[in-house]
């Protein structure tokens, strides 16, 4: 309590309103490397998702000054599109329409039926942003927003991303809004609109998804081709088959983003806001979109869903951590959902989904919630660095996902325990051409079709020129000449599930108890055993393939990691990263700092130009954590934390910035 008193001070007495936006404003690009922006999404606080129509522009010039005050630099907008484009029409037989009309049966004022009464508006609210140094990501088909539709009363029966008078009418508001606000220079990027793969995407196929996306995109393009395309999308799949699928969004947009709210993701929302899990899930959800999707990222959407489910001080706490942990891994920023509290409001969702009322960084009044004063700490303190841009961080290792089932469990799973036992990884995803590395780790399968044989082949084949892999192995798992490529046979499998407690030979006295779903018995051919169950079965094992090393743990640790609820946080947690610290050192995983037996405390390292490098620490605990380390090289200036050449002491979701010269 007493640093966020402290952090409120101090962001109170640093606050300054913006009579005119910053000399690079024009042309700032928001989401350059190594750089960082915060905000949030915003609807008017008078009127939520009817600010166009009920219009009160003193509330907008005097929110947006707001949050200007406290660090706000990019702001996601929607043009309502039942308010931009109000379409009725002449309905005859068969739902057809003979023509089409304005709102009250009014002739279409130009031929993309858009109000330019709503256009003048929101030119309104650009120009407000403008004067306070604020960009808009402008989400142009804003169709669905807080679970409910709002699309132009002709379409209110048709799925409006298949139906071709619904994709040619979006076309024509895409072409007219963006002809008339593209030269605007508040707008930093155009966005499909607000999660639009809900939009009605449960009769649309993945190709008629693409379809919608390319002509949306084909049109942003012809009017305005300087700005980027932001896909806006919620909850992306790596199946190969998905209807929304991340390499398909990577394909089309131009910039990738997330909306990782702990209650709405697999696997998600099972520990307190500011514990690992959920601090983690952005950075890990984001890096995987970038990774596979081949796009630079961001998260679009974050927030605590409300003080029924979690009190001011834990989200401050989880949000400076999770801001620091989405920075050390070039994420290009975090806006929160959303502005302002919305409990004045007496309309649904406001009514209907009671935590939609309280959601904001400002109070009914402006007033900063702790949460705003954080975002706002923490844009200042990364004001304080000598350096503007952090170095993109070294990764370590490549965790293969499979494409022909759903990779996020597993590979969010090997993500977190990864960071636990001390290492930086990326994602690739395993029908595709794998990333060059020293290090992989092959997640383990959901079915027996997880991976293809060629993607099978392609991880053995850079194993056998010199790379090292972790595979985690399992019941489900089909991996084929497995004695030959790494030295065990398969017993048997069975379709029963199996609890099975082991060691290893490293740690004897730290056990691992791990579940699956069905049993496969393996035997050590001719493989090393580094490990053992409490049965004596080989739990952990090291083979010698051509130039590299396969290391195989029979045990789905990554979807354990993710199932069970002791395996991240709390003094007393069940070890698994031990194995990715194990296979970390066969892989010959060198660091600047090393850190000691800490799971709480993750680490990245960033090697500069001139040969430091810049470390960013992580504590992960709602409590205080003193993590050991060892420092290769003179320790250099400490910008953040309390930092010696054996140790980081930390507080509870705090973070340490610091320089270690070669």
């Amino acid at each position: 309590m007493d640093r966020i008193i402290g952090v409120m001070v101090a962001a109170i007495l640093s606050s300054a309103m913006y009579a005119a936006p910053s000399a690079d404003y024009a042309t700032r690009d928001i989401f350059t490397d190594g750089e960082f922006f915060v905000g949030c999404n915003y609807w008017a606080k008078n009127a939520g998702m009817y600010m166009w129509s009920q219009w009160a522009p003193e509330t907008v010039e005097k929110e947006v000054a707001a949050l200007a005050k406290y660090g706000t630099r990019v702001m996601r907008v929607f043009p309502l599109w039942s308010d931009f484009q109000p379409l009725t029409g002449d309905c005859h037989a068969g739902g057809r329409y003979r023509s089409f009309r304005f709102r009250d049966n009014r002739p279409l004022p130009n031929p993309a039926g858009v109000d330019d009464e709503m256009i003048a508006r929101f030119r309104f609210l650009c120009d407000v942003a403008e004067k306070n140094d604020v960009k808009l990501i402008v989400g142009l088909i804003t169709g669905w927003m807080s679970g409910r539709q709002f699309v132009p009363a002709v379409f209110e029966e048709k799925n409006v991303l298949t139906d071709p008078e619904a994709v040619r009418w979006q076309t024509k508001f895409v072409r007219y809004f963006v002809q008339e606000l593209k030269d605007h220079p508040a707008i930093a990027a155009w966005d499909y609109g607000n999660e639009c793969n809900c939009m009605g995407a449960g009769g649309a196929g993945q190709a008629a998804f693409y379809n919608w996306m390319d002509h949306l995109a084909m049109a942003i393009r012809a009017v305005d081709p300087t700005r980027p395309i932001v896909s806006g999308m919620h909850g992306l799949s790596t199946r190969e088959d998905a209807v929304v699928n991340v390499r398909q969004n990577g394909e089309i947009s131009d910039i990738l983003c997330t909306h990782p709210y702990q209650f709405y993701v697999s696997g998600c929302g099972k520990e307190a806001f500011n514990t690992m899990r959920t601090i983690l899930h952005p950075t890990a959800e984001s890096v995987l979109y970038r990774d596979l999707g081949g796009k630079p990222c961001f998260v679009e959407e974050i927030g605590n869903l409300g003080s029924n489910c979690v009190s001011d001080e834990r989200t401050a706490a989880g949000m400076r951590a999770t801001m620091f942990s989405a920075w050390a891994n070039d994420l290009k920023g975090a806006l929160w959902w959303c502005n302002s509290d919305q409990e004045v409001l007496d309309f649904p969702p406001y009514t209907l989904t009671p935590c939609e009322r309280e959601l904001g960084m400002l109070r009914q009044d402006l007033s900063p919630k702790p949460v705003m004063l954080e975002m706002h700490a923490f844009q200042e303190f990364r004001a304080s660095l000598p350096f503007r841009k952090l170095p993109k961080a070294k990764t370590d290792a490549v965790i293969v996902v499979p494409e022909k089932t759903a990779g996020w469990i597993p590979g969010f799973g090997a993500y977190m325990l990864a960071r636990q036992a001390g290492f930086n990884p990326s994602f690739a995803g395993a029908e595709h051409d794998l990333p060059e590395s020293d290090f992989y780790i092959l997640c383990s399968s959901e079915t027996d079709s997880s991976y293809s044989w060629p993607a099978q082949k392609r991880l053995y084949d850079k194993v056998a020129a010199g790379a090292t892999s972790l595979v985690l192995y399992c019941g489900e798992s089909r991996l084929t000449h497995l004695r030959e490529h790494a030295g065990v046979k398969v017993d048997y499998c069975a379709l029963s599930p199996r609890e099975r407690t082991f060691t290893l030979d490293a740690y004897p006295d730290r056990h691992m108890t791990c579940a699956d779903r069905t049993t496969a018995r393996l035997l050590p051919a001719d493989a090393e055993v580094l490990g053992k169950t409490t049965d004596g079965e080989p739990a952990f094992t090291r083979f010698r393939l051509g130039k590299g090393q396969m290391l195989v743990c029979n045990a789905p640790l990554d979807r354990q990691a993710v199932a069970r609820t002791d395996t991240l946080t709390g003094e007393r947690i069940q070890p698994y990263y031990l194995v990715f610290r194990e296979a970390a050192k066969y892989a010959g995983v060198k660091h600047v700092v090393e850190k000691g037996d800490c799971p709480y405390v993750g680490l990245t390292e960033h090697p500069s130009a001139d040969g430091s490098t810049v470390v960013v620490a992580i504590n992960f605990e709602p409590r205080a954590v003193e993590c050991p380390i060892k420092v290769n090289g003179a320790l250099g200036s400490v910008w953040r934390g309390d930092v010696t050449k054996w140790r980081i002491r930390l507080a509870a979701n705090e973070a340490a910035v610091f320089e270690v010269k070669r």
